[in-house]
């Protein structure tokens, strides 16, 4: 109800409503303070965001301390996890962190059934040094066992203090380059050692003189490691090539890996982009995925440019280290004569997938030795007629 002012009849107030008098005869002071109050709290928010991202800042990024390549976020670092064999799992809601894991030193309650079992080695090594020094002197089979009495029989070695990440196979086609494996093993178990990787090294030779078939040594040597150990991956190696960098993990992940990017004596240099030679590294699900190598490439070349055929129709990637990490130097040696039929088998290798490799193998076992530094197979490849 409004009632009329007897001093100035022309005025009125609302007599029932005092609070919306208040505000009406107090707007603008209101609006002002709530825009002085609003002004403020943005303010005191923006000072709580940037000193929390200060504090993120000053946090050392675990997946780059020590290795500013193989592990450039986090997403490698789960990659590599998600493909492991570890005996834990992992719940980020607990007490267990990220760098804990890492360093294999996290805290596992005395009454948990798996206290007894060694901690998983960290996903990134903590010995690595980066470059290392190529050991190519001449040194016989006698002094190399010597340097390791801490190998199994058989080129096996296991992390003394943790689990290693994944069981490894590396698996090397041999005949008639004896000079070349000495010095390969020379270098490749101080290397994989650094690495803590749990591996076997595995000679395949071919017997005879009929010609080299690369390809179907890898898939003997695939079935062969198979009959003794679980592998979870293959590492495939060249006898006459040395890594030149012990941050070129050898371990496998969810896409085969290609591990000589940069070889010096092709000016460490990729020469195209789908080439799968030298070192490669496959999951024993991507083996059996891709039936393997193929079995028909007798000579040199082709074989390899085959497996990245299967690879791609098999709906996997080629991935890669960079070729600063992933060095190596060739051995020399005579060059190989080329295998004249080796584009016309590669032209169907698309097609043969199903058909040709690991399912198809066939060959004679002649010997198996345990020996101190590897694991030698000698066999008969059944040369086709």
């Amino acid at each position: 109800m409004y009632y009329t002012n007897l001093n100035s009849p022309n005025q009125t107030y609302d007599a029932d409503h005092p609070i919306l008098h208040f505000i009406k005869t107090n707007l603008l002071k209101l609006i002002t303070g709530f825009i002085v109050i609003f002004l403020f709290m943005e303010y005191a928010s923006n000072i709580y965001i940037y000193s929390s991202n200060q504090i993120q800042n000053l946090t050392p990024n675990l997946s780059t301390k020590r290795d500013d390549f193989f592990f450039e976020n986090k997403f490698k670092l789960l990659d590599d996890l998600e493909s492991s064999k570890s005996s834990r799992k992992i719940n980020f809601n607990d007490d267990l962190s990220l760098k804990d894991f890492l360093s294999g030193q996290s805290n596992v309650n005395s009454n948990n059934s798996q206290s007894s079992l060694p901690a998983t080695c960290p996903l990134i090594p903590p010995n690595l040094t980066g470059p290392v020094k190529l050991l190519t002197e001449a040194i016989s089979i006698d002094e190399l066992e010597s340097l390791h009495p801490e190998l199994e029989m058989g080129g096996h070695y296991k992390p003394p203090k943790c689990k290693a990440v994944q069981k490894v196979a590396v698996v090397i086609p041999y005949r008639n380059r004896e000079e070349h494996l000495k010095k390969f093993l020379h270098n490749i178990h101080p290397f994989l050692q650094k690495q803590q990787a749990e591996y076997v090294i595995y000679v395949v030779e071919q017997n005879g003189d009929y010609k080299f078939n690369r390809a179907k040594l890898f898939n003997v040597g695939f079935v062969e490691a198979m009959k003794q150990y679980d592998f979870d991956c293959f590492i495939f190696h060249d006898v006459d090539l040395i890594p030149e960098d012990d941050r070129n993990i050898y371990r496998c992940s969810e896409q085969p890996r290609h591990l000589s990017v940069a070889i010096n004596t092709m000016k460490y240099r990729l020469p195209y982009a789908d080439i799968f030679g030298g070192v490669s590294a496959l999951s024993k699900k991507q083996i059996l995925k891709v039936n393997g190598f193929s079995n028909k490439y007798w000579g040199w070349g082709g074989e390899d440019d085959d497996l990245a055929t299967r690879i791609k129709h098999s709906g996997y990637r080629i991935t890669r280290y960079k070729p600063n990490i992933a060095r190596y130097t060739m051995l020399t040696h005579n060059k190989e004569t080329p295998n004249p039929e080796r584009y016309k088998t590669l032209y169907r290798a698309k097609f043969r997938i199903k058909t040709d490799g690991i399912n198809s193998l066939n060959y004679d076992r002649l010997d198996l030795i345990y020996k101190k530094l590897y694991t030698w197979i000698l066999v008969d490849l059944k040369p086709p007629n």
